[in-house]
């Protein structure tokens, strides 16, 4: 009657003790998951705090009409508010066109993920045409490195040589940029997915 009795009690601590680590492990799980992230947001920082990237590209620019190419240089600054994929900035580019005059757009960008809209002034000094100032509109795409943009310039004011024979003016301007750039993370972090998720990767810059 002893044995049994002590038998019974030792297959009952047992199974208590087994009980016990049946619910121990979930929550020790937990707590070593908990503190791997913990260690990861203080080692990469947290992508909810947002992030700000920087994007040099270069550029190949084709008028519509006169088929006028234009090379040049292009950089954004890309703000993500969090760990979303809305996004606002700036833009700043230069171009030299092959008719022999240069090209200055800067103003402001928003986007979301791979697609973005660029509205700023455009300035282009004398060449085949006359020099002129203008609305700059873009609308962007990006893959990866490589970037599409179609551009729209809504002349404000055309300017006309002081000496010599009058410049045809180009009026409205239509145009494709292809665009190659790299995006460069400078604060903050972004997730692992999305255009922007890491260097590299981004919403398609135009005018770009």
């Amino acid at each position: 009657m002893l044995v049994t009795t002590t038998m019974t009690a030792r297959t009952t601590a047992f199974a208590a003790a087994l009980a016990l680590a049946a619910l121990a492990s979930p929550a020790a799980a937990q707590e070593s998951a908990d503190a791997a992230t913990a260690a990861q947001l203080a080692t990469e920082g947290d992508p909810s705090e947002g992030a700000i990237q920087l994007r040099p590209g270069l550029q190949w620019s084709m008028v519509k009409g006169d088929r006028e190419h234009g090379f040049g240089l292009s950089l954004e600054t890309i703000v993500f508010p969090n760990e979303g994929r809305w996004n606002w900035g700036f833009f700043a580019e230069g171009m030299g066109e092959l008719d022999g005059a240069n090209r200055t757009a800067a103003g402001f960008r928003a986007g979301y993920g791979m697609m973005g809209l660029q509205l700023g002034l455009a300035h282009r000094t004398a060449g085949d045409y006359a020099a002129s100032t203008a609305i700059h509109l873009a609308k962007t795409l990006r893959f990866g490195p490589a970037g599409l943009a179609f551009r729209m310039a809504i002349p404000v004011r055309d300017y006309q040589p002081a000496q010599g024979a009058a410049l045809p003016t180009r009026g409205v301007e239509l145009g494709v940029v292809f665009q190659l750039g790299w995006s460069f993370t400078v604060r903050g972090v972004r997730p692992a997915w999305g255009c922007h998720g890491h260097h590299g990767h981004g919403e398609a810059g135009a005018a770009q």
